[in-house]
């Protein structure tokens, strides 16, 4: 038996590494491609292995060079008979879906006895239905057959055409013929032919992820138990298109993850496969129903009736009118509809509905609409589910279609009204017409409103499978033939008993699918037997039952029905509306695919039941995102179409443990300026492809998309609005620049101003216009209070553009013209804008302060006095007015000063007007910049908080691998006040600092990252300061963009940044003492050191804090866990160093003044100290002994140099005499005078300091030998600049150590052999006093002694110690006596003492008692407390309640009362009325008998 192998094979395919996709066709693929890089680690042979082997994308030389014979493989070799060259698929053979149960797999040569195999014979029509009635219970097959059908009527006969029958497609430009996918043997032109390969080599064309692919297949079929092909095929099984067509749809349809396995298929789409047009998927409920009515009124044609044919309704005989339950009988209908069986056909041709007329309607002709409902739910429990599920049933079923059969239809048009027209009226007689009967008779009794007919909506939908009956959906249903005769029951009826058997074939047949089987030899040489009449029986029980040939049925290939609108939404579940890409002028694409992934499985892993949940699980899913800019004026539409891949190569049973994690694309708002998170305006999950529509407003919007899948992802933007969509880099250009909103505005007020400047001169005119003016740059529901200043800031706005478009200062002539222009006479004489320019730009560069005007010598040094102050303010006051006067007299028409300005204007606004949206941009703009507040008058607001500048700086990453690094350092001046961020591109682990240099103060940060800040413009500047933690190939470059609203932006100190620095590293183990002090490093500096400080420990989870001290005070501190940086210190230099004074103080160094406290007052100390907090550094036992180990070595290089130098230096020599001399001059001093001992001292001390200076090779210290890693240890470092390295000197504070060493020095230089002298005598008088008290009897502690001093190197030439023994030390006067005489402790005492102990603590239980007691006592009291206040509560309630009550009751009575006084006066008023009434009949009787009596006489 051979297995249905799966594919478990890398397909051997091109490796491409674009991923440039066409949305269609006919269309242009985008210039903006993604592209498939595989990672810089990866290898070249890896790279083909690990790769995502999707389809590489259609190539028509590729196609054309193709070669159409079977490749030789292993298998080929070792194969024998005609299947040895056949070409086989090496991605494996399809996975069918469980429904279908493959028994064997056949070549067409296998099964078609009698005829030859073709790709296509018929190229007019197909039939897929009648011979493919044992596929429809598979939901796949049946979309399959749907989708086809549906294309095939959009593509050639029209969504609303006048014809059911197939189009000729010889004579229908632009038709679409599903074969034409198909290439063999045939070259890739228009209208190929592909021909039958009897290699068994196909390749097709489908769309896929965004491009078309190349999807090879070979010929192999399947077939069942019973010899039926489980393939759609046409009703002419020699034609090969419908089973190689459906067998590449089905590879591609595997790559859907399906949710929960309770459906064949996802969200994949078979018409998208086979055009690249766009699906979007919108959900149906019944809140919508008025939204999708009016989408589908404007998405399809409208049906109307012909006028010269409204007697008969033509949809009565090519369509079926939805059934409802007071209709006739089934049995009924049927036969009414075989009565008019013949008329339905003869009218098909004759009449047909025809669509309005009028302009065309753009969306009909890009979008093709679909609707598809869910599959019935046998297994679903919930009784509201089950209940839709019944109404939807009945719903279908009056429509002709079954809910076991779920599948796609066609959406073709709308209709408002009855089918048939309403017979004209017959006309009115013109006698009628000259006294009208009243329609409506006056009454008084109460009428109801006449009730408002709502209008006839219907949506005609077009299915293959109308009233279709399905014999073949289950086992159970295929063994039954009682089917119903009515046109109704469209499936087959069941009672409650059979219904159980159907859902238990339904879990069994989903669950367990049978393994296909291979077929044998003599089935196969039955197969090839040639037909006879002795071996008939044999030949039609092995074969396939082939159908002889037949003719196309002259039934139409989708039937049309018409279903009421309020019962769409319970029928059908969504609707599927196709979109085409090459009708957007507009589209832009993205693909990201993962760059490594694992090879296809092999046998092990198969075997393995968790390896696809581990595969998983090992690979995150690849994220992207990406950046949309839409500018415009009108409201946007933009389709997004996201395509995602999830799994690609695993088995069924692999596919079922993986869980489903669908591609997610989600679109926020997104703005650089802010960190703040919004919402989502969009979001949508999809597990093939999916499209979604985006509605924006007018304006300038930015949004961020967020992409995430499994293995890759695709998206598709079209739309008939120009947008930037892709990366940062290509987005933030865009941002710079005015928003279409500001440039609109701003040529607004530009023209009206020049409206102004035009009718200068004329009084009316320049009112209307003058009018105009300020409501376009000052809006009238704007804030009065706010007008003032509006009105100067745009006067000043006027002057800087006019001085902008002169390019020059203006004059004072001109100026006036301003004023009187703008109405604003504090406007003065400006410099040029490039002289501000460059003096802004100059002064800049050199300090960051404003430039003041100098002011004369003899007011330098004093205040004025009050009378020069009030001076100054009357000839202020005069000026003032002297220029209002003259302003006023230039505004005012008919004056000289008028038409001289308004000659002056009309001068100016010439070099206004040759670039006007240019200028009318600066003069919004300089609005927008001195006034931030003035931005809310405008309806652009919203786009300047979408606008920004930038400036990009970027240095080289260090090469070195696995270090921290200082990688960027620079002071930036801000010259305005700006809102400014800093957003870091790094390849590498990176963290910015930014420190006000003159407060000292950082940045605050929110998650590792500088937020966003105001940045005001001081003295001294911002220091930007970056540091990284390289990896293990740190390439690339390190890139900080600074990103503001507006120009100017700071700029930095320098023109080209510094990467260049110098570090001063220090490393040791960690050593703890009592003050958790870590180390302490002093740094001396010659001049003024920028440096930059870091600490870092072995252990991540130390909490840490660096301070820096200046003669033990505090400057300043930072605190991390696990390191720890500050990020910049200025080292100040002494006021008085020099370099030559320093080389003389370090060869002139005497001991003595080690001693002798400065003498400068300005001097500093710098101490850079580490402690640990908290007590956070724990050391284990095995780090504990290797300290101790590392102290004890300490304490024996102390012992065995006293006189060593800082930092391990080589070991002073000590001038002592031989041992012999010392033991015979003991107790003598030296014969040598003091004045010579001193100068030999000082010699030998210069020349000390200048072998220190030299590199002498000193012995290995532990600061110099390679760290263990393993052990604690700490890393400190001091950075700064190159040029300033030999400027810092840093090393141990080592100054009480020093000192002690220098009074040693010292006191041995007064007296040489002192300190030789005072240990000898020291233990000479310790020995004597041993021996005295103890004997003469050494004892081991002695022997001990004696040894520990032995083993010292400086004195085992000297016979120092002898024999002794330490005498017990009397430890009495250190015992504290409470009593005069010692008392021995009893038990009395004890017993006394017990009693004692138990009373305390009786005492204390006691107390404990009391307090416990009082706050129960307490406890008890709030409970009270609360409870009174609640019952106080309620009787407040209740009270309010009594008096509404009372409120209440007294407003109804007063009611009551005003009702009964109504109802009196009515009552009144009707017996007056009556009482009139009365008098007026008898009056009227009284005349009328009057009136006849006098006719009587």
């Amino acid at each position: 038996m051979c297995k249905n192998t799966t594919m478990s094979k890398a397909p051997k395919k091109k490796d491409y590494s674009s991923s440039r996709v066409a949305s269609s066709p006919a269309q242009t693929p985008n210039k903006e491609s993604s592209s498939l890089v595989a990672s810089a680690s990866e290898g070249l042979g890896d790279l083909k292995k690990s790769r995502v082997p999707i389809w590489p994308e259609w190539n028509e030389a590729e196609v054309n060079a193709e070669k159409w014979d079977a490749t030789k493989s292993k298998d080929a070799k070792g194969a024998k008979g005609s299947h040895a060259q056949l070409f086989e698929d090496p991605e494996g053979r399809v996975d069918l879906p469980v429904s279908l149960k493959v028994h064997s797999w056949k070549r067409p040569s296998d099964y078609l006895v009698n005829k030859v195999p073709v790709v296509v014979e018929n190229e007019c029509a197909f039939d897929l239905t009648t011979a493919n009635e044992h596929l429809l219970c598979s939901e796949l097959m049946r979309w399959i057959i749907s989708e086809i059908y549906i294309l095939w009527k959009a593509c050639n006969s029209g969504i609303s055409g006048s014809e059911d029958r197939a189009v000729s497609v010889e004579t229908t430009p632009g038709t679409w013929r599903p074969w034409e996918h198909i290439y063999s043997l045939c070259k890739v032109v228009k209208g190929h032919q592909p021909l039958y390969n009897p290699y068994g080599k196909y390749v097709l064309k489908l769309y896929w992820m965004g491009a078309w692919r190349k999807v090879t297949i070979d010929d192999a079929l399947p077939f069942d138990e019973e010899n039926k092909l489980l393939l759609p095929s046409s009703t002419n099984q020699s034609e090969l298109w419908p089973m190689l067509l459906a067998k590449a749809l089905i590879k591609l349809a595997n790559t859907d993850l399906i949710p929960g396995n309770r459906r064949e298929l996802g969200e994949f789409t078979i018409i998208h496969t086979l055009t690249g047009w766009v699906p979007e998927i919108i959900p149906l409920n019944m809140r919508c129903v008025g939204a999708m009515w009016t989408f589908l009124r404007k998405a399809m044609p409208r049906f109307q009736l012909k006028k010269e044919d409204s007697a008969t309704s033509p949809d009565m005989r090519n369509r079926t009118e939805p059934l409802s339950l007071n209709n006739k009988s089934p049995e009924k209908h049927k036969d009414s509809a075989k009565r008019k069986g013949k008329d339905i056909d003869q009218g098909r041709k004759s009449q047909t509905p025809v669509a309005t007329s009028g302009q065309p309607n753009h969306n009909t002709e890009n979008v093709m609409v679909c609707a598809s409902y869910l599959p019935l739910k046998l297994l679903e429990r919930k009784t509201s589910e089950l209940g839709k599920m019944a109404d939807s049933s009945e719903y279908l079923r009056q429509c002709g279609l079954s809910q076991l059969c779920s599948h796609p239809v066609l959406l073709t048009q709308t209709r408002v009204g009855p089918l048939v027209a309403q017979p004209v009226a017959a006309p009115v007689p013109r006698w009628k017409l000259i006294r009208p009967h009243r329609q409506h008779r006056p009454t008084d009794e109460p009428q109801a409103e006449p009730a408002v007919e709502k209008p006839q909506e219907f949506i005609e939908v077009a299915s293959p499978f109308l009233n279709l009956k399905l014999k073949t959906l289950v086992t159970e249903i295929r063994s039954r033939k009682q089917i119903c005769s009515s046109v109704l029951a469209s499936f087959t009826e069941h009672n409650e008993n059979e219904r159980e058997n159907i859902t238990d074939s339904l879990q069994s047949e989903q669950a367990d699918a049978v393994e296909p089987t291979e077929v044998t030899a003599e089935d196969k040489k039955k197969d090839e037997r040639p037909p006879s009449d002795q071996t008939a029986s044999e030949t039609q029980s092995t074969s396939v039952d082939t159908p002889p040939p037949v003719c196309v049925s002259e039934k139409p290939a989708l039937q049309e029905t018409w279903v009421p609108l309020e019962h769409f939404t319970h029928c059908f579940q969504t609707l599927l509306v196709f979109h085409k890409p090459n009708a957007y002028p507009y589209h832009s694409q993205k693909s990201q695919y993962k760059s490594s992934v694992s090879s296809r499985l092999s046998a092990t892993a198969l075997s393995s039941p968790n390896s696809a949940a581990a595969r998983q699980s090992q690979y995150p899913e690849e994220k992207g995102s990406y950046f949309l800019v839409v500018d415009s004026l009108q409201r946007s539409e933009i389709l997004i179409s996201f395509s995602a891949l999830l799994h690609w190569g695993e088995t069924l049973e692999e596919k079922k443990e993986l869980q489903l994690r669908c591609g997610v694309l989600t679109v926020e708002p997104f703005s650089w300026k802010s960190l703040i998170y919004q919402l989502p305006i969009l979001s949508t999950h999809t597990t093939a492809c999916k499209a979604v529509t985006l509605k924006l407003q007018p304006g300038r919007h930015v949004l961020c998309f967020h992409m995430r899948a499994v293995l890759g992802f695709h998206v598709h933007l079209y739309s008939w609005t120009p947008f930037i969509f892709g990366d940062e880099e290509a987005v933030m250009p865009v941002l710079t620049k005015e928003s279409v909103c500001f440039v609109e505005q701003a040529v607004c007020i530009a023209s009206a101003l020049g409206q102004v400047v035009r009718c200068f001169s004329s009084d009316t005119e320049r009112q209307a216009a003058s009018r105009a003016l300020t409501n376009t740059h000052f809006p009238p529901n704007s804030p009065r209070a706010a007008a003032g200043e509006h009105m100067k800031l745009f006067g000043e706005a006027t002057h800087k553009m006019f001085s902008k478009a002169l390019d020059r200062a203006l004059t004072s002539q001109e100026l006036l013209a301003v004023q009187a222009l703008t109405l604003q006479p504090c406007l003065t004489l400006q410099p040029s804008p490039a002289a501000c320019s460059h003096t802004h730009s100059h002064t800049h560069t050199r300090t960051p302060t404003l430039e003041h005007r100098e002011q004369p010598g003899t007011w330098s040094e004093r205040s004025p006095t009050e009378a020069e102050e009030r001076a100054a303010v009357t000839l202020q006051a005069g000026l003032r007015g002297y220029a209002a006067r003259r302003m006023v007299r230039a505004a005012r028409p008919g004056t000289k000063e008028n038409l001289s300005a308004a000659k002056t204007l009309q001068e100016m606004w010439a070099s206004v007007k040759t670039d006007l949206k240019k200028h009318a941009i600066s003069l919004l703009g300089y609005m927008f910049s001195e006034s931030p507040s003035c931005v809310d008058l405008y309806g652009c607001r919203e786009d300047e908080q979408s606008r920004i500048s930038f400036s990009e700086y970027s240095v080289t990453l260090p090469d070195t691998p696995n270090i921290w690094a200082l990688i960027f350092r620079e002071v930036f001046f801000v010259p305005k006040d700006t809102l400014l961020v800093a957003k870091v591109y790094s390849p590498v682990v990176s963290a910015l600092h930014v420190i006000n240099n003159d407060t000292g103060e950082e940045m605050p940060k929110v998650f590792h990252k500088v937020e966003p800040h105001i940045y005001k413009s001081n003295q001294k500047g911002y220091t930007f300061v970056a540091e990284a933690h390289t990896g293990d190939v740190p390439i690339g470059r390190w890139r900080m963009c600074l990103i503001g609203c507006r120009q100017p932006l700071p700029f930095p100190a320098r023109e080209t940044p510094v990467n260049s620095f110098c570090v001063k590293e220090f490393k040791d183990y960690y050593i703890p003492n009592e003050k958790y002090i870590i180390c302490r490093f002093s740094v001396k500096v010659n001049v003024d050191v920028l440096g930059t400080v870091q600490f870092q420990t072995s252990a991540s989870h130390v909490h840490l804090r660096m301070t820096v001290l200046d003669h033990e005070d505090a400057l300043t501190s930072a605190t991390g866990k696990g390191q720890v940086i500050i990020p910049v210190f200025t080292f100040s230099a002494d006021p008085d160093s020099e370099e030559s004074q320093e080389k003389e103080d370090s060869e002139e160094t005497d001991t003595h003044t080690l001693t002798e406290p400065s003498s400068h007052t300005h001097t500093h100390k710098y101490v850079v100290q580490v402690e640990v907090l908290h007590r956070s550094w724990a050391i284990s036992e095995a780090e504990a002994a290797f300290i101790q180990t590392l102290r004890h070595a300490e304490r024996n290089e102390i012992r065995v140099s006293p006189f060593t130098t800082v930092g391990g230096d080589k070991p002073e020599e000590v001038t002592a005499p031989s041992s012999t001399d010392q033991s015979s001059n003991d107790g003598q001093k030296s014969n040598t005078p003091k004045s010579s001992r001193k100068t030999k001292e000082k010699e030998k001390d210069k020349e000390k300091d200048k072998e220190k200076e030299k590199p002498v090779a000193k012995p290995a210290s532990r600061l110099e030998q390679a760290l263990d890693t393993s052990k604690p240890h700490w890393t400190l470092r001091v950075v700064c600049e190159q040029a300033e390295a030999e400027s810092v000197c840093v090393k141990r504070d080592m100054e009480r150590q020093e000192q002690i060493k220098a009074l040693k020095m010292a006191w041995e230089s007064a007296d040489p052999g002192r300190a030789v002298k005072a240990l000898q005598s020291r233990l000479q008088f310790i020995n004597k006093c041993v021996r005295g008290l103890t004997g003469d009897g050494p004892t081991d502690g002695a022997d001990r002694r004696d040894s520990v001093f032995q083993q010292s190197p400086d004195f085992q030439d000297m016979n120092l110690f002898n024999a002794a023994q330490f005498a017990p030390m009397d430890y009495t006067p250190y015992i504290r006596r409470t009593r005069s005489q010692p008392l021995l402790k009893d038990e009395a005492i004890a017993e006394r003492q017990r009693v004692e102990r138990s009373e305390r603590i009786q005492e204390f239980r006691l107390q404990r008692d009391m307090v416990l007691e009082r706050r129960q006592q307490e406890r008890a009291a709030r409970r009270q407390l609360k409870r009174r206040q609640i019952q106080l509560y309620d009787a407040i309630q209740i009270s309010l309640w009594e008096h509404r009550q009372r409120v209440l009751e007294a407003r109804e009575e007063f009611r009551q009362r005003l009702l009964v006084e109504e109802t009196q006066q009515r009552e009144e008023e009707a017996a007056h009325e009556a009482l009139r009434q009365m008098e007026q009949e008898k009056n009227q009787a009284q005349a009328t008998a009057r009136k006849s009596a006098g006719k009587k006489k």
